[in-house]
Protein backbone atom coordinates (compact mmCIF):
# COMPACT_ATOMS: atom_id res chain seq x y z
CA UNK A 1 0.00 0.00 0.00
CA UNK A 2 2.78 2.52 0.76
CA UNK A 3 3.82 2.34 -3.20
CA UNK A 4 0.50 3.12 -4.15
CA UNK A 5 -0.16 5.91 -1.84
CA UNK A 6 3.19 7.55 -3.36
CA UNK A 7 2.12 7.11 -6.58
CA UNK A 8 -1.33 8.56 -5.78
CA UNK A 9 0.05 11.40 -4.06
CA UNK A 10 2.37 12.02 -6.69
CA UNK A 11 0.06 11.83 -9.88
CA UNK A 12 -2.29 13.82 -7.21
CA UNK A 13 -0.07 16.87 -6.70
CA UNK A 14 1.87 17.05 -9.64
CA UNK A 15 -0.09 15.76 -12.68
CA UNK A 16 -3.37 16.13 -11.05
CA UNK A 17 -4.49 13.21 -12.63
CA UNK A 18 -7.36 12.51 -10.42
CA UNK A 19 -9.05 9.13 -12.37
CA UNK A 20 -5.55 7.69 -12.65
CA UNK A 21 -5.38 8.34 -8.86
CA UNK A 22 -8.65 6.50 -7.99
CA UNK A 23 -7.35 3.37 -9.84
CA UNK A 24 -4.12 3.38 -8.51
CA UNK A 25 -5.71 3.20 -4.70
CA UNK A 26 -8.22 1.02 -5.54
CA UNK A 27 -6.21 -1.72 -6.97
CA UNK A 28 -3.83 -1.57 -3.63
CA UNK A 29 -7.03 -1.74 -1.86
CA UNK A 30 -8.46 -4.77 -3.34
CA UNK A 31 -5.34 -6.35 -3.25
CA UNK A 32 -5.86 -6.95 0.75
CA UNK A 33 -7.67 -10.18 0.98
CA UNK A 34 -9.79 -8.12 3.86
CA UNK A 35 -10.83 -5.31 2.25
CA UNK A 36 -13.72 -3.57 3.09
CA UNK A 37 -15.33 0.19 2.22
CA UNK A 38 -14.87 1.41 5.39
CA UNK A 39 -11.31 1.55 5.28
CA UNK A 40 -9.40 4.99 5.23
CA UNK A 41 -7.67 5.01 1.74
CA UNK A 42 -11.44 4.65 0.58
CA UNK A 43 -11.68 8.29 1.79
CA UNK A 44 -8.77 9.07 -0.94
CA UNK A 45 -10.53 6.78 -3.60
CA UNK A 46 -13.52 8.99 -3.02
CA UNK A 47 -11.78 12.54 -2.97
CA UNK A 48 -9.93 11.85 -6.72
CA UNK A 49 -13.54 10.81 -7.99
CA UNK A 50 -14.66 14.15 -6.41
CA UNK A 51 -11.96 16.25 -7.70
CA UNK A 52 -12.07 14.23 -11.22
CA UNK A 53 -16.19 15.32 -10.77
CA UNK A 54 -15.47 18.86 -9.37
CA UNK A 55 -12.85 19.72 -12.36
CA UNK A 56 -15.00 18.92 -14.95
CA UNK A 57 -18.22 20.55 -13.48
CA UNK A 58 -19.87 17.63 -12.23
CA UNK A 59 -20.94 19.54 -9.18
CA UNK A 60 -23.38 16.81 -8.15
CA UNK A 61 -21.22 13.77 -8.62
CA UNK A 62 -18.43 16.13 -6.45
CA UNK A 63 -20.30 16.75 -3.70
CA UNK A 64 -21.50 13.31 -3.61
CA UNK A 65 -17.74 11.77 -3.68
CA UNK A 66 -16.61 14.29 -1.22
CA UNK A 67 -19.33 13.55 0.94
CA UNK A 68 -18.92 10.13 1.03
CA UNK A 69 -14.74 10.47 1.86
CA UNK A 70 -15.52 12.79 4.55
CA UNK A 71 -18.29 10.18 5.71
CA UNK A 72 -15.46 6.87 5.40
CA UNK A 73 -12.96 8.99 7.13
CA UNK A 74 -14.57 9.90 9.75
CA UNK A 75 -15.72 6.66 10.85
CA UNK A 76 -12.46 4.89 10.10
CA UNK A 77 -10.14 4.00 13.41
CA UNK A 78 -6.88 3.01 11.42
CA UNK A 79 -5.68 6.17 9.46
CA UNK A 80 -1.98 6.38 10.05
CA UNK A 81 -0.81 4.36 7.42
CA UNK A 82 -2.37 7.16 4.80
CA UNK A 83 0.69 9.57 5.36
CA UNK A 84 -1.43 12.21 5.93
CA UNK A 85 -2.70 14.71 8.98
CA UNK A 86 -6.26 13.29 9.27
CA UNK A 87 -8.04 16.50 11.32
CA UNK A 88 -6.53 19.17 8.31
CA UNK A 89 -7.54 16.43 5.59
CA UNK A 90 -11.14 16.46 6.87
CA UNK A 91 -10.74 20.76 7.06
CA UNK A 92 -9.94 20.08 3.13
CA UNK A 93 -12.68 17.92 2.26
CA UNK A 94 -15.32 20.16 4.03
CA UNK A 95 -13.69 23.53 2.07
CA UNK A 96 -14.56 21.31 -0.84
CA UNK A 97 -17.98 20.63 -0.37
CA UNK A 98 -18.89 24.36 0.57
CA UNK A 99 -17.04 25.66 -2.49
CA UNK A 100 -18.60 23.36 -4.49
CA UNK A 101 -21.55 23.90 -3.45
CA UNK A 102 -20.85 27.64 -3.77
CA UNK A 103 -20.44 27.19 -7.53
CA UNK A 104 -17.14 28.05 -7.13
CA UNK A 105 -14.31 27.30 -10.07
CA UNK A 106 -12.42 24.20 -9.35
CA UNK A 107 -8.65 24.69 -7.88
CA UNK A 108 -5.93 21.99 -7.48
CA UNK A 109 -5.83 20.78 -4.26
CA UNK A 110 -2.56 20.43 -1.37
CA UNK A 111 -3.37 17.45 0.33
CA UNK A 112 -2.03 17.90 4.41
CA UNK A 113 0.59 15.01 3.96
CA UNK A 114 2.89 14.05 6.82
CA UNK A 115 6.95 15.05 6.70
CA UNK A 116 7.70 11.81 6.24
CA UNK A 117 5.05 10.93 3.44
CA UNK A 118 6.46 14.21 1.50
CA UNK A 119 10.23 12.77 1.61
CA UNK A 120 9.27 9.29 0.71
CA UNK A 121 7.23 10.73 -2.39
CA UNK A 122 10.42 12.90 -3.32
CA UNK A 123 12.68 9.74 -2.84
CA UNK A 124 10.44 7.64 -5.36
CA UNK A 125 9.61 10.91 -7.77
CA UNK A 126 12.11 13.78 -7.64
CA UNK A 127 10.09 15.71 -9.71
CA UNK A 128 7.34 15.67 -6.82
CA UNK A 129 5.60 19.07 -6.46
CA UNK A 130 2.32 20.67 -5.42
CA UNK A 131 1.37 21.99 -8.80
CA UNK A 132 -0.56 24.97 -7.85
CA UNK A 133 -2.33 25.76 -11.09
CA UNK A 134 -5.00 23.89 -12.92
CA UNK A 135 -3.84 21.13 -15.24
CA UNK A 136 -6.01 21.95 -18.67
CA UNK A 137 -4.60 18.72 -20.45
CA UNK A 138 -7.60 17.17 -22.12
CA UNK A 139 -6.75 13.49 -21.85
CA UNK A 140 -6.09 14.10 -18.26
CA UNK A 141 -9.44 16.25 -17.82
CA UNK A 142 -11.66 14.00 -19.62
CA UNK A 143 -9.58 10.66 -19.10
CA UNK A 144 -12.30 8.35 -18.82
CA UNK A 145 -13.53 9.62 -22.47
CA UNK A 146 -10.28 9.42 -23.94
CA UNK A 147 -8.13 6.48 -22.88
CA UNK A 148 -7.65 3.55 -25.02
CA UNK A 149 -10.39 0.95 -24.50
CA UNK A 150 -9.28 -1.40 -26.99
CA UNK A 151 -9.17 -4.09 -24.42
CA UNK A 152 -12.43 -3.65 -22.79
CA UNK A 153 -14.28 -3.70 -26.29
CA UNK A 154 -12.29 -7.03 -27.46
CA UNK A 155 -13.61 -8.69 -24.12
CA UNK A 156 -16.84 -7.56 -24.55
CA UNK A 157 -16.91 -8.71 -28.58
CA UNK A 158 -15.29 -12.22 -27.68
CA UNK A 159 -17.98 -12.83 -24.68
CA UNK A 160 -20.70 -11.73 -27.39
CA UNK A 161 -19.14 -14.06 -29.75
CA UNK A 162 -18.99 -17.18 -27.06
CA UNK A 163 -22.55 -16.24 -26.44
CA UNK A 164 -24.01 -16.35 -29.61
CA UNK A 165 -21.86 -19.61 -30.14
CA UNK A 166 -23.26 -21.47 -27.54
CA UNK A 167 -26.70 -21.05 -29.08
Amino acid sequence: MENALQEFYYQFHTKQHYFLCHDILEEAWKENPYYSKDDAVVSLILLATGCYHYRRENNVGAVRSFNKALRVINHSTITHHLGIQIDAYEKVIQTLITAVEKGNPFLPIQLPLTKTMKQSVLERYPDFTLVPIKVEDSYIVNHHLERDRTEVHQARQQALNHRRAKR
